[in-house]
């Protein structure tokens, strides 16, 4: 399973690679959130104050009152000081110093309503003397910054700037009217398959339908919607197949009269409705053209998501005869959700090889000279239009007549964002999108530009940063986390954030444009001038320290320490520590009375301190991975605005603070420890309202079974992960009454989804866990529970996908017996991944002898040290494509056809892998041999029957020094090569070289190689080399340089390397490097001063650790 690891340790630094600028400077930017999105968010958060009366309170009633007012002037005013800005400095320089007044005027809101929230807990008087001379304070900062407002408010007379609704979207501009011809269908590159899918569609699926038959065409802005449709729309047999063809270029302006008067002069010229208009008049005349006619009407650009309006025009084309149809182009899920009656044709990015010929197309127009020098250059500028034909038209427009490669380079060399927007016209055109978006979501997208490029946002993580910075809040009977769920919805409807491609839920990826102009929102810069500001400390709101930025403005601070965050950021919202080396961290954070956000996952922190309880705004604290994390701080329960308490993995933890049930707005509590003493007991969890994950450890500390009923799991209906962990061995009569008892008491609310118990003592599990109480479950784990000999019947369960035994005396796993020839119905219908370890009773599915179809939907099945059970045919399963076993079950089993993925562990019983299996593997594709210190013998072909092998991982040996001789022969699809875990292991074998398709090659805990393989020189292929735990490798050779191709370079824990090769400064193609855990190499590395930072200062993507 290493290669796995491997790949998602790719994953996790693929995510956290620090961008230099050319120059590698730290980069500046003119950055904060966009003036008029978040002045939205300050307004709101001071109108909830003046609901609350917490101007009142504090005495400042009528500044506030005064500041709302003067505010919402202001932001009547911003759409068009926005627009205005991209050509005046006056008016730029005049939002800026908006935009720092709000940030000021947002620290004081949120600190009149952390005094107020503490002063309610407290019950204290608000007439004591700390709190009288708190309010005098806040109302002499209010009345200072009421008197800053007041002299930009009057700076704006001299801009002329006009009222405009900031919740609609601008009026359409002229240059976005479009039409139905195609002056340049021979200039379209990669777009004719997409065109023969649509003319097929309409020519022969739908010519006899009956109802309308409507295409949507959905796609990021400049991505060739329209021009495909005017493919479509103009090709010779979509003309002969229909009657009548209209063409209208709907946009902002979904209104009924407007659009049926331009389908009128779409069928019969211009001008011909213009005396037409009354909507009956004009429905009449529609009809008199359409009735019983095929039609093809195209909607171009179409924004509403209205229903009502979209019905009321589908009626009134609801005239034409068979096979009449509508092609809809749009860049929102929302609009093709409402209007499709076929499936939708999103539509991809071009092919980098048809981008660069629209670029150089426009770029060189019709001269014959040729330009290779610029060509190469031109091929590299391509990638930056991420498929987009807009952009590689706009980008080719801006380098014609440009013929030096200065020129070139610098446009090359330059961000999107950094050119001048007046001859791209690239981010104007995506700029549509986010006028189009309801204030409320705005800051929402833009503060995505805050991850990097190319990165996978996860949903939780973005949705917990924008409550930190007060983005969203609760709205109605909606929580804000829903808020932010249906926040991210949302821009997924409108294509500015898209589903991850595997289909992995809760997380997001950008456009690479799409996340330019989410920046050159975020910064509220001018296209195409240059960075120049940074910010002050005061203005920090998030600092993340593993990759040394603060935002906002988003830079690079290499400097960056804990140490000094807590000195200089005193305003942070959001503290963001993950996968750092800090083993402690200073009573200063309690300082920190801004801050939202902790997150110390995955780092080496032992403790926390009483400070702690301090951070009163605190609503998330993220400890996952805290492996050393043995105590928390009882100060805790003092943190009343706390929300999400994540401590999975923290093995170390002895006890959770007593009384955590006073955290009352706690939604998230992923690990309850129960504790001897009151206050640490399960009636802790009582009236918690819960969701997400809970693990409840030591529950053999509960003896009283009414004692698990007070944790109240049956009402906790967001809980969805639920896991039940027993811990020792006291295997008594008592503790297994006393467990079946807890066990039942701790019956969970019917929308948990997983569920597992571990170290149960009973031997009888409740009935709710085999009744409508688990009617959602989909994975359910069972481990370490040793006195149950019976499996429950769980083959009821309807949505079961997922089942783990493990550890278990159990023989069988299903024990009912069929009776009287009755039909048996499918067993586990659903189940789709089947965990079987370490059950060595087990001797098969069914206790009777009846052979009955199980689980035909099965994808995954694990079997190890089960020495007793049999594997039934894998043709019973014929969907199942991943195995995981050991080399004797492998051995008892033929017809593999179907897997494509196979674990297997070399036994003591059969060490050798016969050919005939090798022969059965025709798809396989990954294989990992775990030796378990044994020897495997391959046949003489090695490997070779494994046609469509394409990974291959051998690990765990104290013998092998190489692979043998022939194992790798003629694996000609092969790409990926792991080894991990080999004690003797220092050499690769020379036939290597003619792996021509291995791109990836990890070595991972090697302890005796002490240099790197001589074979790897000879792959032409390598892209990615991952070399980690290699306590004796004490160099790295200079040929490593001549492997052009290398793009990524992974080096971790290798304590004796030293340096890099100087023939490292040559590797043009080396993208990213990574180095940790190297205490030599990274000295030597050190930005700007180490003595090998002059080899390495040309790679973009650096992590030095």
């Amino acid at each position: 399973m290493a290669n796995c690891l491997y790949f998602q340790c790719k994953t996790i630094y693929a995510n956290m690679w620090i961008e230099l600028d050319p120059e590698h400077k730290p980069s500046v930017s003119h950055s904060f959130i966009k003036a008029e999105a978040f002045l939205g968010v300050v307004l709101d958060n001071l109108s909830s104050l003046i609901k609350g009366e917490i101007g009142l309170i504090m005495g400042v009633d009528e500044e506030m009152n005064k500041l709302s007012s003067t505010l919402t002037t202001i932001q009547a005013v911003l759409e068009d000081a926005e627009q205005k800005q991209l050509e005046s400095k006056p008016i730029q320089n005049w939002l800026c110093k908006l935009n720092d007044l709000a940030y000021e005027i947002d620290d004081i809101l949120d600190e009149c309503a952390t005094q107020v929230s503490i002063m309610e807990h407290q019950r204290s008087s608000r007439y004591s003397l700390k709190k009288i001379l708190f309010r005098r304070k806040i109302g002499r900062r209010m009345k200072q910054v009421t008197a800053k407002l007041d002299v930009v408010v009057a700076e704006r007379a001299k801009f002329h700037l006009r009222e405009m609704p900031i919740d609609r979207p601008r009026e359409l501009a002229a240059t976005r009217e479009t039409g139905s011809i195609l002056n340049e269908s021979h200039h379209v590159y990669g777009r004719e398959e997409d065109k023969e899918k649509i003319v097929d569609i309409l020519l022969n699926h739908v010519k006899d339908n009956q109802e309308i038959s409507i295409l949507p065409i959905i796609g990021i802005g400049g991505l060739g919607k329209t021009t495909l449709a005017q493919l479509v729309f103009n090709d010779q047999r979509v003309v002969e197949h229909f009657d009548k063809k209209l063409w209208v270029c709907v946009s902002d302006n979904f209104n009924l009269n407007t659009l049926i008067k331009a389908m009128i002069e779409s069928l019969i010229g211009t001008g011909s409705a213009s005396d037409l208009i009354q909507l009956d008049t004009l429905q009449r005349r529609l009809w008199e053209l359409l009735n019983q006619k095929r039609y093809l009407l195209v909607l171009d650009d179409v924004w509403n998501d209205h229903q009502e309006k979209w019905y009321a025009l589908r009626n009134v084309l609801a005239c034409g005869s068979l096979g009449a149809s509508i092609i809809v182009t749009t860049r929102q899920k929302k609009v093709v959700d409402l209007m499709r009656t076929l499936p939708t044709h999103n539509l991809t990015g071009l092919l980098e090889e048809h981008c660069w010929m629209l670029l150089r197309e426009r770029a060189f127009g019709q001269e014959k000279d040729e330009y290779p020098n610029l060509e190469i250059i031109g091929k590299e500028i391509v990638k930056k239009c991420a498929g987009v034909p807009l952009a590689a038209k706009a980008l080719g427009g801006l380098l014609r007549f440009k013929r030096t490669e200065k020129d070139w380079i610098y446009v090359k060399e330059s961000e999107i964002l950094d050119l001048p927007q007046e001859e791209t016209l690239i981010l104007p055109a995506l700029r549509l999108s986010y006028h189009h978006l309801p204030l409320a979501l705005r800051q929402c997208f833009a503060y995505c530009a805050v991850f990097p490029k190319d990165s996978e946002i996860q949903k939780e993580e973005l949705i917990f940063n924008w409550i930190a910075h007060g983005f969203i809040s609760s709205k109605g009977v909606l929580e804000v986390e829903d808020v932010g769920d249906e926040v991210c919805n949302e821009l997924v409807l409108r294509s500015l954030l898209q589903d991850v491609p595997d289909g992995r839920r809760n997380f997001f990826i950008m456009h690479d444009l799409v996340h330019d102009l989410a920046q050159s929102i975020m910064e509220n810069k001018v296209p195409g001038t240059k960075n120049i500001r940074s910010a002050s400390n005061d203005k920090i709101r998030q600092v993340n320290l593993l990759n040394k930025y603060v935002a906002f403005p988003k830079c690079s601070r290499p400097e960056i320490d804990m140490s000094y965050i807590l000195k200089n950021y005193g305003r942070l919202r959001i503290l963001d520590a993950k996968l750092t080396r800090i083993k402690e961290l200073s009573s200063a954070i309690g300082n920190l009375k801004h801050l939202q956000y902790l997150n110390l996952s995955a780092t080496e922190i032992r403790t926390l301190p009483d400070s702690l309880g301090r951070l009163w705004n605190l609503r998330i604290l993220n400890l996952n991975y805290c492996s050393d994390l043995f105590a928390l701080p009882q100060s805790m329960r003092y943190l009343k605005n706390l929300r999400h308490l994540f401590l999975e993995d923290c093995a170390s933890l002895s006890e959770t603070p007593s009384k955590i049930s006073e955290l009352t707005h706690l939604r998230t509590l992923s690990v309850f420890i129960v504790g001897h003493n009151r206050g640490n007991q399960l009636e802790e969890l009582q009236c918690l309202n819960l969701g997400g994950k809970l693990e409840i450890r030591h529950l053999e500390r509960v003896k009283n079974p009414m004692d698990a009923k007070k944790a109240n799991l049956g009402e906790k209906k967001n809980l969805r992960h639920l896991s039940l962990l027993w811990e020792g061995n006291n295997e008594s009569k008592l503790t297994e009454d006393t467990d079946e008892k807890v066990l039942e008491a701790l019956e969970p609310h019917p929308n948990v989804e997983t569920l597992e118990i571990n170290g149960f003592n009973g031997r009888c599990f409740p009935a709710w866990m085999t009744n409508s109480t688990l009617k959602k479950v989909v994975e359910i784990s069972i481990v370490r529970c040793q006195n149950c000999l019976r499996v429950p019947q769980l083959k009821e369960l309807p949505h079961l996908k997922t089942l783990r035994l493990e550890n278990m005396g159990i023989e069988y796993i299903l024990e009912d017996e069929v009776h009287g020839g009755k039909t048996v119905s499918i067993e586990f219908p659903f189940l789709k991944e089947l965990y079987l370890c370490d059950l060595p009773n087990l001797k098969g599915f069914f206790k009777d002898h009846v052979l009955r179809e199980v689980s035909p939907n099965l994808l995954e099945i694990t079997i190890l040290r089960c020495s007793s059970f049999k594997l039934p045919p894998l043709s019973s399963f014929k969907l199942m494509h991943k195995l995981i076993c050991s080399s004797s079950t492998l051995a008892s089993v033929s017809k593999f056809d179907s897997l494509t993925t196979l674990w297997v562990q070399i036994d003591n019983n059969t060490t050798r892998i016969p050919i005939e299996t090798l022969k059965s593997l025709a798809n396989l594709e990954t294989l990992v041999i775990n030796l378990r210190d044994e020897v495997c013998v391959l046949p003489d072909e090695g490997l070779r029957a494994l046609k469509s092998l394409a990974r291959l991982t051998i690990e765990k040996s104290k013998t092998l020094t190489c692979l043998p001789q022939g194992w790798l022969q003629h694996l000609s699809t092969m790409e990926t090569l792991y080894i991990f875990g080999c004690t003797e292991f220092v050499e690769l074998p020379e036939e290597i070289k003619h792996l021509n398709s291995l791109a990836t090659v990890g070595l991972d805990d090697l302890p005796n190689m002490m240099c790197l393989p001589n074979a790897l020189q000879h792959l032409s292929s390598l892209q990615y080399l991952h070399l980690e735990d290699l306590p004796q490798l004490d160099s790295l050779p200079d040929w490593l340089g001549n492997i052009a191709s290398l793009k990524d370079l992974y080096i971790r824990n290798c304590p004796k390397l030293a340096s890099l090769p100087t023939s490292i400064q040559g590797m043009q193609n080396l993208k990213y490097l990574i180095v940790e855990d190297c205490p030599q190499l990274e000295r030597r590395c050190q930005r700007g001063k180490g003595e090998d930072w002059h080899k390495i200062a040309h790679i973009p993507y650096l992590r030095i650790d």
